[in-house]
């Protein structure tokens, strides 16, 4: 038994104009868990998803999504794949370059401690209690743009209360362009949702 993917292309994505690329400024972490959200519903009404099933995965940005969906829809997924996710927003932006630091500010609308509503809710370190489905995540060493320092804060949180995860790590940046590298990770992912998805057999 395999997976139907839905590749949502949530607000804050490119391709739907401006209106629709600017709609996280001040607003990150909301319009796309709503997004993701209607896509799953989509899928499950159309009798292709099964919602004891579901899934959530990304990757940087959607690793980000996905770690959020985890902790603010616990009960809608069984699993979480995070690719160089962000974990901590507020632990990240300290370990950014000034370029990025200043990319975020625009993103958010000041530095995240003049922001502290908006962090307080979406920042995913902040809920990492209410996680109830296992995860795996892909953390880049060396990666800029979602530091590890802050992915493995989170990572931390969860070992603290022996919540399932697995962690893979790899020694380049953000994302790899080695194919044996993509192979191991895929391979990873793959074992993981044989162990946490009914149905899925692994050749």
């Amino acid at each position: 038994m395999g997976f139907a993917v839905g590749m949502v292309n949530y607000r804050g994505s490119t391709g739907y104009g401006r209106e629709w690329r600017d709609r996280l400024i001040g607003d990150i972490g909301g319009p796309e868990l709503v997004d993701v959200n209607a896509g799953l519903a989509d899928l499950v009404a159309s009798g292709i998803g099964d919602p004891a099933r579901a899934v959530v995965g990304g990757w940087s940005w959607g690793g980000y999504i996905t770690v959020m969906e985890l902790c603010k829809h616990p009960d809608m997924w069984l699993a979480g794949v995070a690719g160089i996710p962000v974990g901590d927003y507020e632990l990240g932006y300290e370990d950014l370059s000034p370029e990025l630091q200043a990319y975020d500010r625009a993103l958010l609308g000041g530095t995240p401690d003049q922001v502290p509503e908006l962090m307080r809710d979406r920042n995913p370190i902040h809920f990492a209690d209410d996680v109830r489905a296992p995860m795996i995540f892909l953390i880049g060493e060396n990666d800029s743009r979602c530091p590890l320092r802050q992915a493995m804060a989170f990572v931390d949180k969860l070992r603290e209360r022996n919540h399932p995860h697995e962690v893979v790590l790899f020694a380049t940046g953000h994302g790899s362009n080695d194919i044996d590298e993509e192979i191991r990770q895929m391979r990873a992912i793959l074992g993981f949702l044989e162990r946490n998805v009914p149905g899925v057999r692994v050749p």
